[in-house]
């Protein structure tokens, strides 16, 4: 069994939580494209200054994030894993609440809020409005296509949970070997009901907290590696900038965008040694960490929706660099600001809203 981990990495973990769920924020604002980006995505409009900076970000520098939670989220199940029917079940007992309620109901949540402003003027001819509008004949088919997509995330987690004793073997009995293979499927983009992504990175996690090899990670003393990796991600993420908007070759801006995850992965790792002593007691980022979850479950399908109300088919470049600069701030701020009025006075309802986080 692993040993419990210290106090600086748990803090550590919450921090760097909090600038990967808004990095996603900002991954999931980039306003060039109807649908969500892809890694070999390619900049639509050539040499842009607006979309190229915003695709620099959401597809490159902030591309680490989701991975990043695959990461924590393996490692977390599998820290005082054991591999036994007792320890598996208890293990199941403790994630179904944090997991398939909020899910449940915030799958539930974001339909019913479609179908009631499909019945406002102002509403019912916008696309995502209109795509998504299953009625209440088909109400629960939005527990299978949510409008608030990102709960991919928490389903991709409850197979993966499911599955724990399976990776549990795979991992241990192969040395870890077994993510040559899942890092195949991922490089390749090659899915199943399984993502590629959420199965080699919830596996590293995994491998992390199965060997114990994530004391390495705890090391704050070299900064000079901090520094490399840090201009290795910046360069990866300009150099998929400019192959997106100069070329057409989809197989090699997915092969750049792969290095640059892997890259942001480390780098923010590293350079938040450096940087968490200084931000460790900011109350506002303490704040922000405790209401993580619903800036998590809540902005999509607002920021959809908000895009759609604000862009035109004729929006300057300059409109777009704004909106994308200041919605998804005002995004987080609300559903910061929902979280706390909710917390406050109506605390079970936040509890099953968040499967118990933070209460």
């Amino acid at each position: 069994m692993s040993k419990p981990m210290s106090k600086y990495l748990s803090r550590k973990i919450k921090f760097v939580s909090v600038l990967a769920m808004f990095a996603i924020v900002f991954v999931n604002s980039y306003n060039y494209s109807n649908g969500a980006l892809r890694p070999d995505s390619l900049i639509t409009t050539g040499y842009n200054a607006a979309e190229m900076f915003e695709y620099f970000f959401s597809n490159g520098l902030f591309s680490f994030a989701v991975p990043m939670f695959f990461i924590f989220s393996g490692f977390l199940l599998f820290i005082n894993y054991e591999n036994t029917v007792q320890g598996y079940f208890n293990k199941m007992q403790k994630r179904i609440f944090p997991l398939l309620v909020p899910y449940v109901a915030w799958a539930l949540l974001s339909g019913l809020a479609i179908i009631i402003l499909s019945n406002f003027e102002h509403f019912n001819n916008l696309a995502f409005i209109k795509e998504n509008n299953l009625g209440f004949e088909k109400f629960y088919m939005y527990l299978i296509k949510p409008p608030a997509y990102q709960l991919w995330f928490l389903r991709q987690v409850m197979l993966l949970t499911i599955l724990a004793p399976v990776i549990y073997v795979l991992v241990k009995y192969t040395k870890a070997l077994i993510l040559i293979p899942f890092g195949a499927l991922w490089f390749f983009n090659i899915n199943f009901v399984l993502q590629s992504e959420a199965l080699l990175f919830f596996s590293i996690g995994a491998s992390l907290a199965i060997f114990g090899k994530w004391r390495i990670f705890t090391k704050r003393d070299n900064r000079l590696q901090a520094a490399i990796f840090a201009l290795v991600w910046i360069a990866l993420s300009l150099l998929q900038m400019y192959l997106a908007a100069l070329t057409k070759n989809t197989i090699l801006v997915n092969i750049v965008h792969k290095f640059t995850q892997a890259a942001g992965i480390a780098g923010m790792w590293l350079v938040f040694d450096h940087i968490v002593r200084y931000i460790s007691t900011m109350k506002g980022l303490l704040l922000a960490a405790a209401h993580l979850f619903f800036v998590f479950a809540l902005h999509e399908p607002l920021l959809r929706i908000s895009y759609e109300l604000a862009i035109i088919p004729d929006s300057s470049d300059g409109s777009h660099f704004i909106l994308y600069i200041c919605l998804p701030i005002s995004i987080i701020a609300v559903c910061m600001i929902i979280s706390m009025v909710i917390r406050k006075l109506l605390r079970p309802v936040h509890k099953v809203l968040t499967g118990g986080r933070n209460n």
